[in-house]
């Protein structure tokens, strides 16, 4: 028997499933479905605004050209570094650690030892490169075996095409990433507490014993002037120009802003952030097992409930028409098991399809015992023999 079954919804919301593009030009919004809003001005080499959550992209501007990226490399180093250490690890500091005094530096000396928490201070807030080091070599046993850590986890989150060769940043020819997989790794970094607490802070105070303590100051400059700002990190080299890895939360909702190579990084990162914020919404379609659409199966003994296999978010421009079909598949058998794949949710932006997720039984349908059959056909004679119009539906 063919079955056809669909719960359709169709509103205004606030909407289109933006998708990470195949290929950005310089300055516009990524392709999404449906019609984007127009962009701000940004000035940077290369941009990316992605939505936290779901990887969204909602505007690319040489999203995929590989770039030194300066001390925004720290956000990866930071991500490793907590995934090797617990916080309150004492990390020796080694003479090469020492020594690393190049760009900005804490003032490591030989033969401390610092709890991995200040360490990761020092790193996301001040940008030491001597942290960088002793961090890295507390981790993994060298710098070196330390960078293929950070490239092998780089390529896990989907950057596969960057390269990490030193903890810190400092220029090395075969030290790239881009930024589109620059905000991929941050936002697997914003998703461990340890970070994301720390690059939301504005100051910190090191405390050395025998010395004054020494307030350092976040150099994230849009931590004091866009509400909502929550990171992330600052950078620059020559080679690379300013740098800045950029979020913000609104109403539980972060964006992700990176910005390589501006002359307004600040500037950028934020109207990147506000653009995401007043063009854009992210809305939480499904949840999953949620049921989305039930139907009856001739001979089954309840009702095939089907439920959504996952959450579904999307993040849509705020005039957008949204639609949802949840259907059911026609050439389903009994009995079916729970868990079974019995149909699919598909929504569309604009008429473009946004995204397809399956649909799963929410519990166990099987074929009635024959007595149950045998009362229902009973039923049925009975009904439609009680008069004009009688249809036997109570009997189901």
């Amino acid at each position: 028997m063919r079955l056809h079954r669909e719960a359709m919804v169709t509103a205004m919301l606030a909407a289109v499933m933006a998708q990470p593009p195949a290929h950005a030009a310089a300055g516009q919004a990524a392709p999404a479905l449906g019609a984007a809003p127009p962009p701000p001005p940004v000035v940077a080499a290369s941009a990316v605004l992605m939505d936290s959550r779901t990887g969204a992209v909602l505007y690319a501007r040489a999203a995929d050209v590989l770039r030194p990226p300066a001390s925004t490399t720290k956000v990866l180093t930071a991500l490793v570094a907590m995934e090797h250490l617990r916080l309150d690890d004492l990390v020796p500091i080694s003479r090469r650690a020492a020594e690393q005094r190049s760009g900005s530096s804490i003032g490591l000396e030989v033969g401390e030892r610092w709890p991995a928490g200040d360490l990761l201070a020092a790193l996301l807030l001040a940008s030491a490169n001597d942290a960088a080091v002793a961090l890295a070599e507390a981790a993994a046993g060298s710098v070196e075996r330390f960078a293929d850590l950070m490239t092998r986890r780089a390529r896990a989150m989907g950057a596969r095409r960057s390269r990490f060769v030193v903890p810190h940043g400092l220029y090395h020819p075969q030290h790239l990433t881009t930024a589109r997989e620059l905000a991929l790794i941050t936002r697997a970094a914003l998703r461990r507490q340890e970070v994301a607490a720390l690059v939301r802070r504005q100051t910190f105070t090191w405390l050395r014993p025998g010395l004054p303590p020494r307030v350092v100051v976040n150099r994230n400059r849009l931590l004091w002037t866009l509400p909502g700002a929550d990171g992330v990190k600052t950078g620059w080299i020559p080679q690379s120009g300013q740098c800045l890895v950029a979020s913000a939360t609104r109403e539980g909702w972060q964006l992700i802003a990176v910005v390589l190579d501006s002359a307004d990084v600040f500037g950028d990162a934020a109207r990147l952030l506000e653009y995401g914020f007043t063009q854009f919404h992210l809305v939480q379609f499904a949840s999953r097992g949620a049921v989305l659409t039930r139907a009856h199966l001739p001979g089954a003994d309840r009702e095939v409930a089907a439920a959504s296999s996952q959450d579904v978010y999307l993040v849509v421009p705020r005039r957008a028409a949204l639609r949802s079909v949840a259907r059911l598949r026609g050439d389903l058998r009994l009995p079916i098991p729970r868990g079974a794949e019995v149909g699919s949710l598909a929504v569309y932006a604009d008429g473009r399809l946004a995204v397809r997720v399956p649909l799963l039984a929410a519990g166990e349908v099987r074929a009635r015992p024959w007595w149950r059959r045998a009362l229902l056909w009973m039923c049925v004679l009975l009904a439609q023999g009680s008069g004009p119009g009688a249809t036997g539906d109570r009997c189901l």
